[in-house]
């Protein structure tokens, strides 16, 4: 005798509106944004040396700052401000203005935050994205064109433009990191916020602080997670170099 049971239909989930970490919807907009990257880089590497990398590479750092210049003020308009994540003090906040600069102006200070902030922080934003909203809200495109801003001038400053880490780049960008942290935890403290995610509160959703415990651990911990990664940002290259040194030396 076949035994049935009753089921509860699953609500209506609709895209636009809502987004859900881990669904088909988010490996989509992920798989999409890192096509974009890919064909951006392979693009700029292919014209390397031109004036069409020249126009592109422009094209993305107007891009960016008018988009970046756009959500500060979005954040800061009296309908959407928030004291607790309208200011620009988050990490990728300051990431999305290093990236542009870093592109034009080449400095290799710049070039050098952009990618370990890009590479080893930034990233975290694909994989546990702290976010509610749907593609049809403007939250959800501030959030994930704000990241490929970073992430996308990261890969495009690697793959077409050449830069390539030493070991005192990643001493800077490991020094400049933790100013960044104790900076901003003196703010939060002094007025119970959040930035950088260093304060004593938690993101509503569920993310990667949830398993670093309670505070005041949480922003420790956090902390030597962000320079390990700062750390196996910087570490393939070192290796990469190594055999290339052993194979140059083989065939010599």
């Amino acid at each position: 005798m076949k035994v049935s049971f009753p089921t509860t239909p699953e609500p209506h989930w609709d895209w636009m509106l809502e987004f859900r970490a881990f669904s088909l919807q988010h490996v989509l907009t992920v798989a999409l944004i890192a096509a974009l990257m890919a064909g951006a880089a392979w693009l700029g590497r292919r014209w390397r040396g031109t004036r069409r990398e020249r126009r592109l590479r422009f094209a993305w750092i107007a891009t960016t700052m008018l988009w970046q210049a756009a959500a500060v003020v979005w954040w800061l308009l009296p309908a959407n401000f928030d004291p607790r994540e309208s200011f620009p003090l988050h990490l990728c906040d300051l990431a999305a203005w290093v990236a542009p600069f870093a592109l034009l102006l080449q400095a290799r200070w710049l070039r050098t935050l952009l990618y370990f902030w890009a590479f080893a922080l930034s990233t975290q934003a694909y994989f546990t994205p702290v976010l509610d909203e749907g593609f049809g809200t403007i939250r959800f495109w501030l959030f994930f064109v704000g990241h490929t801003h970073i992430v996308g001038s990261a890969v495009y400053d690697v793959v077409a433009l050449g830069y390539r880490p030493m070991l005192r780049d990643w001493l800077i960008a490991a020094g400049l990191s933790l100013a960044y942290g104790a900076l901003v935890l003196i703010i939060n403290l002094a007025f119970d916020l959040n930035y950088g995610y260093l304060g004593r509160t938690k993101p509503e959703h569920r993310t990667l602080l949830d398993s670093l415990g309670p505070w005041p651990w949480r922003p420790i911990a956090l902390v030597l997670i962000a320079q390990a990664a700062l750390a196996l940002a910087y570490l393939p290259w070192p290796i990469a170099r190594r055999l290339a040194r052993r194979r140059g030396t083989v065939a010599g």
